[in-house]
């Protein structure tokens, strides 16, 4: 992750229109966000990071400029897509750091 700062902000989001059987899925999912004014590069940064119940796994898609992105269909898309899921699949030490308190 390219945290830069110690005021990132982390909100929790919840996945959007999960059929019945993916509603007892076993993953957590957060934005991590840095402002612009907070960061020696300037640049607005976001990170969508999920892991797994048990803490064991640990995902990441990182972006740079400000896109209107929904977030919540992403969370579906990992719960339903195992592909998907993989490619954001990272070992960043990190991520448990940030998802410590959370």
């Amino acid at each position: 992750m390219d945290i830069q700062t110690n005021f990132g902000h982390i909100t929790e989001i919840t996945p959007t229109r999960l059929s019945k059987k993916d509603q007892n899925h076993r993953w957590i999912f957060a934005i991590y966000h840095e402002f612009s004014s907070n960061r020696n590069d300037g640049r607005e940064y976001r990170g969508f990071i999920f892991r797994n119940d048990e803490r064991t796994v640990f995902g990441l898609k990182e972006f740079y400029e400000w896109q209107s992105i929904d977030f919540r269909k992403m969370a579906t898309k990992i719960i339903q897509d195992k592909n998907y899921r993989e490619s954001m699949i990272s070992d960043d030490p990190d991520l448990p750091k940030i998802w410590k308190k959370h």
